[in-house]
């Protein structure tokens, strides 16, 4: 049995747990005429070395009976993945041995289709596991389509039916995360259905089991809504499913102490909400009465109710426990857990403990930019992770790394407004008259200022281009906020073209200053004649050094074209590949040496590149301002629509093709804000 049930707040704690489960389950069967028998005996063999933990002798006999074809290519991918979950807990292994299996679609047999789909179903919650939300939502409509129809299969229609019931869970759990209530809600309700329907056909304790866990989920989602009536029958549901199982001889000790603080918990959260406050007591004091309760996210629960019911001082006392929890599970601070911290600011604010409140936000705080930075570098050891795993460059060459830091960045974002709320709301009851009044004329004197502010770092990049026989060359630049953090410009130099796009790290007011530091030590170190590579090393000393208290950093492109001979060199420092012109395709992206950002490490010797010849080839590049937007959907433009894009326009000039991008982008927005700064440009010499 799992041991969090709270979704809302211990969310991917449920869903490692659950990947867990679906790990220790994971067995193989037979393909094509091998019997049952066989299919037992495998099970067996490997289930037995499994249990035992022998996960190296469970790999080999994996492999062999691949060879002989006595287990089908799905089944090994699910046991190769727990054991690389089990062994060495390494989800990245565990996700790239279930993706390039769910990527085959050759299944020849009903089995070969059965183990597909539990592979599908493993990835989900390893998906989950790794908050890569949208990429889930994309995988499961069609799958959950597929699956109405197997749970019909005269063999394997029960194995369907559960794969199903998961499916409906991952859906659940994924639009509740990303904030879709009407959608959750309406899933909640469907799995519900399907719980209901399995129960009456199939009764046994392992089947209450599961749908007991499904209540349990469904029940706090509504919960967390706070809306009461649609919870109700959910409630009520879990109580009397749960009542049997504590009651059933079938159920051991610890399963009949866990059924007993789900349905207490539940319970007293609903009774809270409907104003039956004694009630809701009575069944909180049974729930801390539970082993439960005092341990995992037990005390968790606790102090979140004691919140709820306004006894904010004995929540406060609690809270402390979530930093022992984190030690615990060998977590430090993660977004993931910032409604908890919001939680226990709160608790400790409301009961007048301003010292720890304070001491809380300082917590965060202090966390902030090192988990973002571990975030920017996520996609890239990953990256790294399944190279060594699969050892196959050109797969991995493919495999692109989905990016959730706009999400991530919101949860930094509210914790930040919350603490600012509770800070301003004491000042404004204060002085409320004078505040006010000052508030606004700070605000009219900020919004000026950062025109002021936008007006100068605009005037900082070029808007006129060389006008040179045979060179046809321009650049957009449209910051999201007032002030962005992108950057382009060019020097020429006799018969060099010196040109670059670079994007700081960050966006508003402290982007712009450093964008502004890049831009003048490109224009001084290009007037010097300095190749490409070694503007890149110097400039990474300049602002690597101790003044760089904050970490910023940039990306940038910079190339050095021999406008005469056609001859370019560059310098890529960790930049989007741009796109160049030509070939069979009509375009595609620059391989090149990646090197490190600028900024990030002291003492890098950045790794020069050159072409023979660029002529009558056009060269874009660009910030992921572009390829990264989103539309109202989080749905990014991506690299393959770009590509799309630039390989069927036909080049009239560097200024058609950078316009024809504003409109295909816009049009992608649909309406939507724009989520980065968007930098482009455009040449072709001839």
């Amino acid at each position: 049995m799992r041991k969090n049930y709270s979704i809302t707040r211990n969310l991917m704690a449920v869903v490692t747990a659950v990947v867990m489960c679906a790990m220790l389950t994971a067995c193989g069967g037979g393909i094509g005429k091998v019997s049952k028998d066989v299919m037992s005996r495998n099970d067996s063999i490997i289930y037995a070395l499994y249990a035992k933990g022998e996960y190296d002798r469970a790999a080999a006999v994996i492999d062999s009976m691949e060879q002989l074809g006595e287990i089908p290519v799905w089944s090994a991918a699910s046991i190769r993945a727990g054991i690389y979950y089990n062994l060495e807990f390494d989800m990245v292994k565990a996700a790239a041995v279930l993706k390039e299996s769910v990527a085959r679609q050759d299944m020849k047999t009903a089995l070969d289709s059965m183990r597909y789909t539990e592979c599908q179903v493993k990835y989900g919650y390893i998906l989950l596991g790794q908050n890569k939300m949208e990429e889930v939502l994309r995988m499961l409509p069609p799958t959950i389509e597929q699956l109405k129809q197997q749970v019909k299969h005269p063999e394997y229609g029960k194995r369907y039916t559960q794969s199903l019931l998961k499916c409906y869970d991952q859906l659940m759990c994924t639009q509740y995360f990303l904030g879709m209530k009407e959608d959750t809600k309406k899933t909640c309700e469907e799995l519900f259905q399907r719980d209901m329907e399995l129960m009456r056909q199939d009764g046994s304790t392992s089947t209450k089991f599961q749908i007991a866990i499904d209540l349990d989920h469904i029940a706090e989602i509504f919960l967390s809504y706070k809306d009461y009536a649609g919870a109700e029958k959910y409630v009520r549901c879990l109580d009397s499913l749960a009542n049997e199982m504590i009651k059933s001889p079938d159920t051991n000790e610890n399963n009949r102490d866990e059924f007993t603080a789900m349905r207490c918990i539940r319970l007293a959260k609903y009774e809270l909400g409907v104003g039956h406050r004694a009630e809701a007591d009575k069944l909180m004091a049974e729930y801390r009465k539970t082993s439960f309760s005092k341990k995992s996210s037990g005390p968790m629960e606790v102090a979140a109710y004691l919140l709820d019911a306004g006894r904010y001082a004995e929540a406060a006392d609690i809270y402390p426990y979530f930093y022992k929890y984190l030690a615990m599970n060998g977590t430090g601070f993660d977004f993931n857990f910032a409604p908890q911290f919001c939680e226990m600011f709160k608790a400790n604010y409301l009961a007048g403990r301003r010292d720890s409140a304070l001491a809380v936000a300082k917590y965060v705080f202090d966390r902030l930019d090192s988990v973002i930075i571990a975030n920017r570098q996520s996609n890239a050891l990953e990256m790294a992770t399944v190279y060594e795993t699969q050892k196959k460059d050109a797969e991995i060459a493919k495999q692109q790394i989905e990016l959730t830091q706009q999400r991530l960045i919101g949860l930094v974002i509210a914790i930040a407004l919350l603490t600012v709320f509770f800070v301003v709301y004491t000042l404004i009851r204060k002085r409320a008259a004078k505040k006010l009044a000052d508030m606004k004329a700070a605000q009219e004197r900020i919004e000026s200022e950062l025109r002021i502010a936008r007006d100068i770092q605009m005037s900082m990049v070029p808007h006129e281009f060389p006008q040179r026989e045979g060179l046809d060359m321009f650049a957009s630049m449209t910051p999201a906020k007032e002030v962005g953090g992108d950057l382009y410009g060019y020097e020429i130099v006799d018969e060099q073209l010196y040109f670059c796009v670079g994007d700081v790290s960050g966006k508003g007011v402290p982007a712009s200053l450093f964008m502004a530091q890049v831009t003048r030590l490109f224009q001084t170190m290009a007037r010097q004649g300095l190749m490409p590579a070694e503007i890149c090393t110097r400039m990474n000393d300049a602002l690597s050094g101790k003044d760089n208290e904050e970490g910023m950093f940039v990306t940038l492109w910079l190339g050095l074209l021999d406008m005469q001979t056609g001859h370019l060199r560059f310098c890529n420092a960790g930049h989007n590949p741009p796109i160049i012109g030509g070939g069979d395709s009509q375009g595609d992206f620059l391989e090149m040496q990646p090197n490190a950002p600028i900024g990030l490490f002291p003492g890098i010797e950045y790794e020069g590149e050159e072409i023979d010849n660029v002529k009558g080839r056009a060269l874009f590049i660009y910030t992921d301002g572009l390829n990264e937007a989103e539309n109202q959907e989080q749905v990014q433009f991506s690299d393959e629509r770009l590509l799309s894009i630039l390989r069927e326009t036909h080049f009239d000039s560097a200024q058609q093709v950078i316009e024809q991008l504003k409109v295909e982008v816009e049009h992608h927005r649909h309406g939507a804000e724009p989520n980065d700064d968007l930098t482009m440009m455009c040449l072709r010499v001839s």
